[in-house]
C-alpha cells in the first residue's frame, strides 16, 4: 500500500493535548498552521499567502515529549505520515475534510531561535505527578530489567567532524577495520593496459 509522507513547517495553534486511546495508548495531538510566503511582483518584497492548517498525532513517548515540551505559538517541524479524512458533522450531517499527520519526528523550527534537548529515562505524560520524577522513574526502569539512560554530552562533539564520534558500541572510525568499495565510474577494462566507458 502507498503511502504518503510530509515534513511541515509552521506555529501551533493551541497547546498539545494529551489522551489515551480505547487501548490505553497515550498520544498528544495538537495542530499546526503553515503561512506560505511569497514575493509580490509589483513591490518586490514577502508578502503572506494562504493558511494550511493540519491536525498532528503523536503516539507515546513522541506524544508525551510532545505534550511536556511544545506551546501555543511556537514554530516547529513536523514529519510524518499524510491521511486526508473524509468524515460528516454531527450537527448538520454535512460532508468535512480534514488533512492530518501521524507524527514519527516533531521538534522546534531552529530558524526561528535555540532550544536544548533535555534526556528523560522515560517519556511522562503527567509531569506534576511525584512519581515522575526522574529518579523515581529510573529506579521504576531497574525494577523492570530496562537499562539506565546514558547522559550524553553533546558538547564534548566536534561539530565539523562526524566521523571522530565514537559511537555507543565501541565501535572507532578511525582504527576499526573497514573495506573502502570503490564508486561504480561505467569504466571497464579492455584490451590491454586502458579503461574504456561501458556502452550498457
Amino acid at each position: 500500500m502507498n503511502e504518503s509522507y510530509i515534513t511541515v513547517t509552521g506555529r501551533v495553534v493551541a497547546d498539545p493535548e494529551s489522551r489515551m486511546t480505547r487501548n490505553g495508548v497515550p498520544f498528544a495531538a495538537f495542530r499546526v498552521a503553515s503561512t506560505v510566503r511569497r514575493i509580490n511582483p509589483q513591490t518586490r518584497e514577502y508578502q503572506d499567502g494562504g493558511t494550511s492548517f493540519y491536525n498532528v498525532t503523536a503516539f507515546r513517548s513522541l506524544g508525551a515529549n510532545i505534550a511536556n515540551s511544545l506551546k501555543k505559538g511556537e514554530p516547529v517541524v513536523v514529519y510524518g505520515r499524510l491521511r486526508v479524512n473524509q468524515w460528516v458533522r454531527s450537527s448538520d450531517n454535512s460532508h468535512a475534510t480534514s488533512v492530518e499527520i501521524d507524527a514519527y519526528n516533531v521538534g522546534h523550527d531552529l530558524s526561528w531561535g535555540t532550544t536544548s534537548l533535555t534526556r528523560v529515562s522515560r517519556a511522562q505524560l503527567d509531569t506534576q505527578d511525584r512519581m515522575a520524577d526522574e529518579g523515581v522513574q529510573d529506579a521504576m526502569a531497574a525494577l523492570e530489567g530496562e537499562a539506565p539512560v546514558i547522559e550524553e554530552d553533546f558538547s564534548s562533539y566536534d561539530p565539523g567532524d562526524l566521523a571522530t564520534r565514537r559511537s555507543p558500541d565501541g565501535h572507532d572510525p578511525a582504527t576499526d577495520d573497514y573495506e573502502v568499495v570503490l564508486e561504480p565510474t561505467g569504466e571497464v577494462p579492455r584490451e590491454g593496459s586502458g579503461r574504456e566507458l561501458s556502452t550498457v
